[in-house]
């Protein structure tokens, strides 16, 4: 039996006695899912997820209540242990559907590649009920996640799905889409992608990922499909998948897609699709792209603008340097000054002192005279595209008390080391250069400060920079290490050990935090199927619809930080133009967090489109205090990160929220 053959539903899955031993008898249950949080074998199932009991969910996997079956089974979505594979593969004989699908999901969640050609015998090409469902499409999905490039051609070259098998085509389009993401490509896979957009009728949430594949995944070609895609760009009327066609366009650096993407900027109105255009134009020769980002820097909208800018750093030229200094007046925001002020460093010949450092001074200025401590830090950014500026970090770092300044003060030495000038620069003093900085990276990590601690880790495990010759005693690494309060400072603790292990020559597995937050029943008993949190901000109200089912113990950690006035004051820490804006961070650097942790809560359901709140973390299990929301759909992120919510009222509040922006309060609604 082919792969093929088994993909286009030729031939039944084939069932067997061993598949079959632990599921009940479908005369004597019932068959209908009902879940209730009031319900204790509900709360017990939820618990042991919580505690990653795997021992203690298999006893759930046999009980005749389907819906233990499926809470048990979904449990393993978040868990995420190759050890429950085995069980979760009977399971996918299971007599209900939702349960099936569910093992599905969670074989797919696990991501084991030794199960691919058990996932695909699971495929029903034959069913009772239509075979166009969900099961089916969770199985394709899962083999998206661990199948080869042999399954990868297969699973494309399936031509019997027709347009009205929306499950089938979706689980087609997610697999190809996860394929990708693992930098599993093929001609057939992306051909079917782009067969998808062509297609007039082919569902909404097919196109989208569609896009969303051409727009992420790696070492595909675009130009024998280059001039089907612009004919479909021009035309595209919804945004989430115009976006991500010109990430798309971009990313493949053909010169047919450039006119398109300049017309489009021209008439696009959503600032989203700007955004990526603008980037997508970015990855162009400079000539070919200057004029049609030029406009954009004044735009009236601050992500479109910052972005602009930020291609003018990373992609400009020393003839126009006098033009990116006009954008140095008081008018002009922090978020397009001070990349345009680096954007003059970073194009002005190396050996061009006296402008150079006549600029700095300018800098420097501004950052003094900037109030926003994020401001500040971008003007920090700014000064390290000079590699000759490190003693002027160097004395910001050791001059400033805020965290948020001094960290970017690290960050900016980083970039520093990693400038292709920098040996250039300092010739043959590069050597005492590199040890001063050394110097300043180890007192962040003997100072204790979480933020700065991880940055310094991340620097000194860079391989470009071959610390291992220069770090031999790594002692006040490890009693740094050993004075990180866990779980709070569990991302730093593992950015710190895993660069510990670089420089000794070993690997390192992230540690994930014990259990030690349980779900408050009680809580979540006062939270209601349409409870709402209304956020009020500094630019106006968030009202946001809370998924207690899908994410009972995330909702509940969060209401109770509500009740708690936790996020009143806070601060919207971090902003991605068309990504997230997120916050709930008690440092406003991200690298803080409350003395606790709480688990992931991967439920089926994806980040699709805008407006979709999910839990920040540093990796699965991770989870405190912060959050985010996104401006679009980013569908890398499932399966990765809890969805708990989102949003009903306010996504124009969301869009202009800029970094530094606060939370008022936050209103708990029943």
């Amino acid at each position: 039996m082919t792969k093929n053959i088994i993909f286009s539903m030729v031939l039944a899955a084939l069932v067997s006695i061993w598949f079959t031993s632990c599921i009940p008898d479908t005369k004597t249950m019932d068959t209908e899912i009902k879940i209730s949080m009031s319900d204790s074998d509900v709360q017990k199932i939820l618990d042991l997820q919580d505690k990653s009991d795997i021992k203690g969910l298999y006893v759930h996997l046999r009980s005749e209540n389907p819906s233990y079956r499926y809470l048990a089974t979904m449990a393993f979505a978040s868990i995420k242990s190759e050890e429950a594979q085995d069980s979760l593969i009977k399971m996918l004989q299971d007599p209900v559907m939702q349960v099936r699908a569910a093992a599905a999901y969670a074989l797919g969640q696990v991501g084991d590649t030794k199960i691919t050609d058990r996932l695909i015998a699971g495929f029903r090409g034959k069913d009772t009920l239509d075979i166009d469902n969900i099961y089916n499409a969770n199985i394709l999905e899962a083999v998206g996640k661990t199948g080869s490039l042999n399954d990868l051609k297969a699973l494309a070259s399936v031509k019997t799905y027709r347009m009205t098998d929306t499950f089938l085509l979706l689980g087609q389009a997610k697999a190809i889409y996860r394929m990708g993401l693992r930098n599993i490509v093929s001609e057939e896979g992306t051909s079917k992608m782009v067969d998808f957009l062509n297609n007039t009728t082919t569902p909404y949430e097919v196109k989208l990922l569609a896009a969303q594949y051409l727009a992420r995944a790696k070492d595909i070609r675009l130009n024998l499909s280059a001039i089907r895609l612009t004919d479909i760009f021009a035309k595209e009327k919804n945004p989430e998948i115009k976006m991500a066609l010109a990430t798309s366009f971009g990313k493949n650096k053909d010169s047919l897609f450039v006119d398109p993407l300049k017309v489009a900027l021209v008439k696009e109105s959503d600032y989203r699709v700007k955004c990526n255009i603008i980037r997508a134009l970015g990855n162009y020769p400079y000539f070919k792209m200057r004029d049609a980002i030029l406009p954009s820097l004044k735009d009236s909208n601050l992500h479109v603008s910052s972005t602009a800018a930020n291609v003018f750093v990373s992609n400009g030229f020393i003839e126009d340097v006098p033009l990116y200094a006009k954008y140095d007046t008081v008018t002009t925001p922090w978020q397009v000054r001070a990349p345009m002020n680096g954007a003059v460093l970073a194009h002005t010949a190396l050996y061009f002192t006296k402008t150079k450092v006549a600029f700095s001074e300018r800098i420097k200025r501004n950052l003094k005279s900037e109030p926003s401590l994020y401001g500040k830090a971008a003007y920090i950014n700014a000064l390290s595209k000079d590699p000759f500026n490190y003693m002027i970090i160097a004395q910001i770092y050791a001059q400033e008390k805020d965290q948020i300044v001094k960290i970017a003060a690290l960050e900016g030495l980083g970039s520093i080391l990693k400038n292709q000038l920098f040996y250039k620069a300092f010739g043959n003093g590069y050597g005492k250069v590199k040890a001063e900085i050394l110097g300043i990276l180890a007192n962040g990590i003997a100072s204790g400060d979480s933020g700065q601690i991880a940055v310094a880790s991340i620097i000194l495990k860079e391989p470009a920079m071959a610390w291992k010759e220069w770090l031999k005693d790594l002692a006040f690494m490890k009693d740094a290490l050993t004075k990180l309060k866990l779980p709070m400072e569990i991302e730093t603790y593992n950015e710190l050990a895993s660069c510990i292990a670089y420089l000794e020559g070993t690997t390192y597995k992230s540690k994930t935090p014990d259990h030690n937050h349980p779900i408050d029943w009680t809580l979540v008993g006062t939270i209601g199927d349409s409870s709402v949190a209304a956020i009020k901000t500094s630019k106006g109200l968030i009202r946001v619809k809370l998924f207690k089912n899908a994410a009972p113990a995330t909702v509940s950690n969060f209401v109770d930080l509500i009740n708690k006035k936790y996020y009143s004051g806070k601060v919207f820490h971090r902003v991605v133009p068309n990504f997230v804006i997120q916050t709930g961070c008690p440092r406003a650097d991200g690298y803080g967090s409350d003395p606790y942790s709480i688990r992931s809560e991967l439920s089926q359901m994806y980040y699709d489109g805008a407006g979709y709140i999910g839990m920040a973390s540093a990796g699965n299990h991770t989870e405190s205090t912060q959050w985010f929301i996104t401006h679009s759909a980013t569908p890398h992120l499932d399966g990765n990160y809890t969805i708990f919510g989102k949003v009903i009222e306010g996504m124009d509040v969301v869009h202009k929220i800029q970094q530094g922006d606060k939370i008022n309060d936050i209103i708990f609604v029943k």
